[in-house]
C-alpha cells in the first residue's frame, strides 16, 4: 500500500489505509484460507482498496464484549482448558468481537474508513473500503479514456480505468 499511496501522492491516507488493509488481509488468511487479490482504485472522490478471496462467507461485525473476566472464563472453559466459542471457527480460539484475543478487525475498519462493504462474486467475495481523497487531489495522469479503454470493476461495483 505504501508504494501505491506514494506513487499516487496519497501519503496522507497511508496510516489508516495500512491498518484497514492489514485487517482485511488477516481476515482473508484466517477465515478464507484461499489465495487472495488486493487491488486499488480511485473513483468518485475516494481511494478504494479491495481484498478478494475464494470464500463465499461474507464478513459481519459481531457484538462487542467488554467483560474481561467473562472473556477469560470463556477462553478457559471453567476447567483450565480452552473452550470453543460458538460463533467462531474453533481453530481460532478466540471469542466474539472485542474479546481478549481478537475479533476487533471490522470494528477498527468501521472506525477508520469512510465506508466499507462486501460483495459476493461467482467464486468467493470481495471486501472493500474507501478513504476520502485529500482536498485538491487530482489524478496526475488525466484519463484519455475511450470506449475501448480497459476498465477494472472495484469491490463496490464502481468501474475505473485500468492502470497501464
Amino acid at each position: 500500500m505504501a508504494t501505491t499511496t506514494q506513487a499516487w501522492r496519497l501519503d496522507s491516507l497511508l496510516a489508516d489505509g495500512q491498518v484497514a488493509l492489514s485487517e482485511l488481509v488477516t481476515n482473508a488468511i484466517c477465515h478464507a484460507g484461499t489465495p487472495m487479490t488486493v487491488t486499488f482504485g480511485v473513483a468518485a472522490g475516494f481511494l478504494e482498496v479491495n481484498v478478494g478471496d475464494g470464500s463465499s462467507l461474507l464478513p459481519r461485525i459481531r457484538a462487542v464484549r467488554a467483560d474481561l473476566d467473562a472473556d477469560i472464563a470463556a477462553l478457559l472453559g471453567g476447567d483450565g482448558e480452552r473452550a470453543d466459542i460458538a460463533d467462531r471457527d474453533p481453530r481460532m480460539h478466540v471469542g466474539a468481537a472485542g474479546a481478549v484475543l481478537g475479533g476487533r478487525g471490522l470494528l477498527l475498519i468501521e472506525a477508520l474508513v469512510d465506508t466499507w462493504g462486501a460483495r459476493p462474486l461467482d467464486q468467493g467475495k470481495v471486501v472493500w473500503f474507501r478513504l476520502p481523497l485529500p482536498p485538491g487531489w487530482h489524478d496526475h495522469e488525466p484519463c484519455t479514456c475511450t470506449a475501448s479503454t480497459p476498465t477494472l470493476e472495484l469491490g463496490s461495483g464502481q468501474r475505473v480505468r485500468q492502470p497501464a
